[in-house]
């Protein structure tokens, strides 16, 4: 019973020094890269392309309801593209 005694305490003292050990914070060092960086903007998704697609072509056809539905498209797809492109 003594041993058990002896190894439970040398195991509570090591876990005891275990966690009162400190490590000391990492430095943050600066990118020296000289690689471009890539640009952070999100793509829009293809959900997102198709709701202003949508949007766009309900707000042509409302204005402008004379104009043939191609010519709508047509402008409507150009304008999409316009958003979705990088700057």
């Amino acid at each position: 019973m003594k041993r058990a005694a002896l190894v439970l305490a040398a195991l509570v003292a090591s876990t005891l020094a275990l966690g009162q050990q400190t490590t000391p914070p990492a430095r943050a060092e600066p990118r020296t890269s000289t690689a471009p960086q890539e640009q952070t903007t999100p793509r829009m998704s293809e959900t997102d392309k198709l709701n202003l697609m949508n949007d766009c072509t309900r707000e042509a056809q409302a204005a402008h309801p004379s104009v043939p539905e191609k010519d709508i498209k047509a402008y409507c797809e150009k304008k999409v593209k316009s958003y979705s492109s990088p700057r």
